[in-house]
């Protein structure tokens, strides 16, 4: 290589090192305020799952969460700067909050800062490390846990997010042409229900029977559709651990659409947390939007109604495949309570189904649950 192209590379590299940091955007300085945040960094912007203001429950900070365009707290993609604060041993710009998204929607890791430029030397006596996630029931709340252990929340004053779409979304199968079953926390509180079935149509829902010390719920369909055939119930004496179970269900059906999506696994446990004994353990994963799907069985009969995945408010972790199922001998107590009788099926193939027969199956009997 000549020594006129070495130069030239030399000369490229060295613009390209020492120019990167320039592109960095310049941090908050002490008059930095909440109209200054909105100006700089998120007017007309596309709304973001994180970004905005945000003020704590106590109202003694305002936060202002900004994607990590800056020189600092590198490894971390949101920083959290003041720009309202009761508290004298805070100045407006200073870092209070450091998050790093996770391979769990909607869940980060982060640093909340008990003093000044803590991020700069994020020791124990400086910093609380925690879980922090949007609240499955309002993208406007922003939960996380303090070192005692207490849940804590942000809520978001700007931009103002509120729409009018549904705030509970979750699945749901057919035992009977018109009653189709979920769990009660799916469409707790609702005023509107409707489910939506794989064919795109619609039909509202009201509640027939709800349990909810069981999270189990029925659901009376206003207009039964043709295609649906619903399944059948099994006998869960004769479940048994590392037994092969399905689901099938509409999990983050914002991100990944609205067809439904088959999930495969076994059941890992008899028992729930605790040793709660209504609940099966399962290795299928769980996302919002699987909530009151139906948990079926080699034959292709339901075991279970899916419920959750352990919260990381409880363990203060992130969940590695930890899922619930209500165990569906629980149903015959919300079954009981109409006023006619539903003979459930308990029809029962000769030979284990293929995952795909279950597919197949599950999909003539399930629908999205929609509710607000």
């Amino acid at each position: 290589m000549s020594k006129s192209l070495v130069r030239v590379f030399l000369s490229l590299f060295a613009i390209y090192f020492f120019t990167i940091p320039c592109f960095a955007l310049p941090l908050p300085d002490e008059n930095f305020t909440r109209q200054q945040a909105i100006d700089t960094y998120f007017k007309d912007k596309t709304e973001n799952l994180l970004e905005g203001i945000w003020i704590t429950e106590d109202n003694q900070y305002e936060i202002a969460i900004v994607k990590n365009d800056f020189s600092i707290c590198q490894g971390y993609n949101y920083i959290g700067f003041i720009v309202q604060t009761t508290d004298s041993a805070w100045q407006l710009g200073n870092v209070k909050l450091q998050l790093k998204t996770t391979a769990v929607p909607k869940l980060f890791v982060g640093l909340w800062h008990k003093s000044q430029n803590g991020y700069q030397s994020p020791a124990e006596e400086h910093s609380v490390g925690s879980v922090f996630r949007i609240s499955p029931n309002n993208k406007n709340i922003l939960e996380y846990l303090t070192e005692k252990k207490e849940r804590k929340a942000l809520i978001r004053i700007y931009p103002d997010n509120t729409d009018d779409t549904y705030t509970h979304l979750g699945t749901g199968f057919f035992i009977a042409p018109d009653l189709i079953v979920t769990n009660y926390h799916v469409i707790a509180d609702c005023e509107t229900i409707s489910i939506k079935y794989s064919n795109d149509l619609s039909a509202s829902a009201t509640i027939a029977a709800k349990d909810p010390v069981n999270d189990l719920a029925l659901l009376k369909v206003a207009k039964a559709e043709p295609s649906i055939i619903p399944l059948s119930l099994a006998d869960i004496q004769n479940c048994k651990e590392s037994d092969p179970v399905y689901t099938l269900g509409y999990p983050l059906s914002d991100i990944l659409g609205t067809n439904a999506k088959l999930g495969q696994g076994i059941i890992n446990s008899l028992s729930g947390i605790k040793d709660d004994i209504r609940m099966f353990q399962i290795s299928i994963p769980i996302q919002p939007g699987n909530s009151g799907g139906p948990l079926i069985n080699a034959k292709g009969q339901v075991v279970g109604v899916v419920s959750g995945t352990l919260n990381p408010f409880v363990s203060n972790t992130i969940p590695q495949n930890v899922n619930f199922a209500m165990k569906i001998n629980y149903l015959n107590n919300l079954l009981a309570m109409l006023p006619n009788k539903i003979p459930p099926s308990v029809q029962k193939p000769a030979n284990d189904l293929t995952p795909a027969q279950i597919s197949i199956l599950a999909k003539n009997a399930v629908a999205r649950v929609q509710a607000k």
